[in-house]
């Protein structure tokens, strides 16, 4: 009984990585090899109907009257840095090749309803100086989502390569990301200062950072790297409920930061102009457990758990209390007389008369 129970759990957990897949190969090596799964029929790319590209530099902060209203009041016009507050920072526009509709857009355009991403597209960013540029997609979840991120230097400066961070960021952190971009290129820097004093916050309580923004699942992040290949599946669409029911769906935005941000390890900007050859390779999943299997393979060991010790405390309990069957045999006891056997003689005499007997008749 106990073997058996051990073989299905075992079941559980070994048959889905062992289901075959589109390719016709076990899902573990799909996975091992899911990074290098760069290749596929590229598509040319809908802009702004499965994808949409966005970008944040140092010379446009929608944010600006806001920041500065924390500036307003008496005083000698002077901000903490000691830099007043009129005081413009200059920047290369050189090294600013996005074009304006991709960071100074209408607020209702960020709101596009982009259709599910099941496409295999390539596209190419040129992402300036201390700026950030993002691509914009509704990832589905039928399909595997492979990405891939080569960073050159578009002015061959600092050689082939150049590095920058990659993260993957849902819709809500990407609004605090903007928020701590915006700030900390504001001559007022309060709210970029305090996010910063609570980067070395540990991982464990990371969640609580009301301030601070982080990736999805908190592991899509790829620091001062030059290039990078990563792949996700989700479990469902990315919606968050709310206290009062409201739900508020998720995009995901595939971020390349060329700022020094708050993080403590990420790439310092490069001082030149960085193009980014991003490639997105889409396979539809055959099979997609539903989340409660999860939740019920635990259920399951739980139980188990919890009636083992009753199982094997019971069979204790019973062992020895069964009634033994009487040895029937030429053993003697005390409560049994002791058995002889006839006589060899007698016996032998009595065959050979037997069969005498059986002649005659």
């Amino acid at each position: 009984m106990r073997s058996k129970l051990v073989f299905l759990i075992l079941a559980m957990f070994i048959l889905p990585l062992t289901v075959p897949t589109v390719n016709d190969s076990p899902l573990f090596l799909n996975n091992a090899s899911a990074a290098d799964a760069c290749e596929g029929d590229i598509e040319p790319v809908s802009w702004n109907q499965s994808l949409q590209r966005i970008a944040m530099v140092p010379h446009f902060n929608p944010y600006d009257s806001w920041w500065n209203y924390f500036d307003e009041g008496p005083g000698d016009g002077k901000n903490r840095d000691g830099k007043s507050n009129s005081e413009e920072i200059v920047i290369d526009m050189a090294l600013s090749p996005e074009p304006e509709w991709m960071y100074y857009y209408p607020w209702e355009q960020e709101e596009l309803v982009l259709d599910p991403f099941i496409s295999n597209n390539h596209a190419t960013l040129l992402i300036g100086n201390d700026s950030v540029g993002a691509l914009k997609l509704n990832l589905s979840a039928n399909h595997r989502t492979t990405i891939c991120i080569t960073l050159q230097d578009f002015d061959q400066i600092n050689g082939s390569n150049v590095n920058a961070d990659v993260y993957l960021l849902t819709s809500s952190e990407y609004t605090k990301y903007e928020e701590s971009y915006y700030s900390s290129h504001s001559n007022n820097r309060w709210y970029s200062d305090t996010e910063e004093s609570l980067s070395d916050i540990p991982p464990e309580w990371r969640s609580f950072n009301f301030l601070g923004w982080k990736s999805f699942r908190d592991a899509h992040q790829y620091e001062n790297v030059d290039k990078v290949n990563f792949a996700l599946s989700l479990d469902g669409p990315e919606v968050y409920s709310g206290l009062f029911g409201n739900q508020d769906w998720q995009d995901f935005y595939i971020v390349i930061d060329t700022w020094d941000n708050v993080h403590d390890n990420d790439a310092q900007p490069p001082e030149t102009i960085t193009a980014a050859d991003v490639t997105i390779i889409t396979t539809e999943r055959t099979l997609i457990l539903p989340n409660f299997t999860v939740s019920l393979v635990f259920l399951v060991l739980i139980i188990g758990f919890a009636i083992f010790p009753f199982i094997l405390n019971a069979r204790y309990m019973k062992a020895g209390l069964q009634t033994e069957e009487k040895s029937m045999g030429i053993v003697p006891s005390l409560n049994t007389a002791a058995e002889l056997p006839p006589p060899v003689e007698q016996s032998a005499s009595e065959a050979f008369e037997n069969f005498k007997s059986n002649e005659n008749g």
